[in-house]
């Protein structure tokens, strides 16, 4: 790209968002440069529009002088590029500062917002106003946009996110704005409670791709239920996993649950539990270095054990009651199962607190603050604990829940297959994990997330020190390995890092 035609569109974008929006120094465009997965773009200039009409501007100014652009939401998609362009040489577009919740309609149970608002944002307005919804929320922060990942088609912890959008307002290459479904009809009742319209949809051609720039969109919303409860179900040899994935296979299709069931492995659990852990434990007056070892120890005595499942119930009270004794009963001969509430684990709290003086119950209150800290995700509150095992497995310490994983040493990258919910499918998935990453010398962090009732994605993250380059270069090959050999097997990714969308459009 000629200099001269970066040099006017900077000019013409500057006139349009103002000089404090165009960030074209080195300084700002490294910070958006840097990333958690080791991976090297660059970027020109970022542009904040904080408007529809601006983002048109701006598209049109693109056009004028052929300069290629690439939105982001908040620029929060950790392990699959953060905030990198899929090309060098493109303008950023961080679309952060669109974060008005426009409309939230009660009856009809969905939000209208901006791409630019949070998950923490919008159960912040539900609180304050007294709104009786919830958001289906996702284990990452809670500070991360819900347009950008529900267009990434991003797994929450009752559904996916792929069809929560509807009535998409979108400025197109050409700078007009298109609305989807019902959103053209500027009468229609319907437009946020049907994800089409009449005749063609073309929703899904603005989900991971760049054929526009969404703007605004309503968002699905869930009725608080009468009653709620979280399952955590734990096998105690890796032999089970098949019969356990059947067996729950069996309760959604049943729909004695329709949430997402979370299925991790040992070194997924361990990570995600270990840094909250470690935190209680210092804050009780534990030296480091042995809180360290004693979280990791404390999970193997309490029978964390090679997976554990995890999935939330809601309903009325007799639904919810019925649900646990139709799991219990699913479980027998295959795992320990476990059902907690807010109201149980604040008595479980109270009761082992009074009891710390004693090694074991002290233990169990350091896994019940943990278990707490996670439990919010399946009660539909954001929540930015999860994030912790960025960094643990790398830097064995815990960083402020504001901390962003592109700021430290701590690397990461995440490949995410899909297959079938069947015995050997899923069993085929992680033995290709476990056997790249052996090969690699990396421990497979493993996440299977049933989807619906038939299939399951792999969430596989895979940790490095971005500050060794030789460490970083290894495991982008394993990555790149794994990612290969899913392809390979006919478990194709739902969603891939900029690195990988080449190979994909390729294939």
């Amino acid at each position: 790209m000629a200099k001269t035609n970066w040099n006017r569109a900077i000019a013409s974008w500057q006139d349009i968002l103002g000089n404090d929006h165009v960030l074209s120094s080195t300084e700002s465009c490294r910070s958006y440069e840097n990333n958690a997965s080791g991976l090297k773009r660059s970027i020109p200039v970022v542009l904040m529009p904080a408007s529809t009409e601006e983002v048109q501007s701006l598209v049109k100014t693109a056009n004028r002088y052929r300069t290629p652009l690439y939105p982001i939401s908040t620029g929060k998609n950790w392990g699959l590029g953060s905030r990198l362009p899929v090309q060098d040489e493109c303008a950023v577009v961080d679309l952060r500062r669109m974060n008005r919740i426009i409309e939230v309609n009660a009856e009809e149970q969905y939000a209208v917002i901006e791409p630019g608002v949070t998950q923490q944002q919008l159960y912040d307005y539900l609180q304050e106003h007294a709104i009786p919804l919830l958001i289906n929320v996702t284990g990452s922060s809670a500070d991360t946009s819900i347009i950008g990942n529900s267009l990434e088609r991003g797994i929450g912890y009752f559904e996916s996110r792929a069809d929560a959008l509807s009535g998409m307002e979108v400025v197109l290459g050409n700078g007009e704005i298109v609305r989807t479904g019902f959103g053209h009809y500027e009468n229609c009742s319907s437009t946020y409670i049907y994800h089409h319209g009449v005749g063609p949809s073309i929703d899904g051609l603005f989900s991971q791709s760049n054929f526009g720039i969404v703007t605004s969109a309503g968002f699905c919303l869930m009725p608080k239920p009468e009653a709620q409860s979280v399952v955590v179900i734990r096998i105690d040899h890796d032999n089970k996993l098949g019969r356990l994935t059947e067996a729950l296979a069996v309760l959604l299709k049943n729909k004695v649950t329709d949430s997402v069931i979370h299925i991790g492995n040992a070194h997924r659990s361990h990570i995600a539990m270990c840094p909250l852990i470690f935190n209680h434990l210092v804050e009780n007056g534990m030296a480091e270095s042995e809180a360290r070892e004693s979280s990791l120890r404390y999970l193997k005595q309490e029978g964390f054990g090679p997976w554990s499942a995890l999935a939330g119930l809601m309903g009325t009270k007799e639904q919810v009651k019925l649900a646990q004794k139709q799991i219990r009963s699913a479980m027998r001969g295959i795992g320990c199962v476990t059902f907690l509430t807010q109201s149980r684990i604040k008595m479980a709290k109270s009761v082992l607190s009074g009891l710390r003086i004693v090694p074991s119950m002290k233990r169990k209150l350091a896994i019940l603050t943990a278990v707490e800290a996670l439990f919010d995700y399946s009660s539909c509150v954001p929540s930015s604990a999860a994030m912790q095992s960025v960094w643990w497995p790398v830097e064995k310490c815990t960083y402020p829940s504001d901390h962003e994983p592109d700021s430290t040493r701590s690397g990461m990258l995440y490949v995410v297959p899909f297959c079938p919910l069947r015995e050997r499918d899923v069993t085929r998935m992680v033995q290709i994990a476990n056997t790249i990453c052996e090969t690699f010398g990396f421990l497979p962090y493993i996440t299977l997330n049933t989807v619906n009732s038939r299939c399951v994605e792999a969430v596989i993250n895979i940790a490095f020190n971005r500050d060794d380059t030789a460490e970083t270069q290894e495991a982008q090959s394993c990555a790149d390995s794994m990612l290969k050999a899913y392809l390979e097997d006919g478990m194709i990714p739902y969603r891939v890092g900029v690195q990988d969308m080449p190979r994909l459009v390729q294939e």
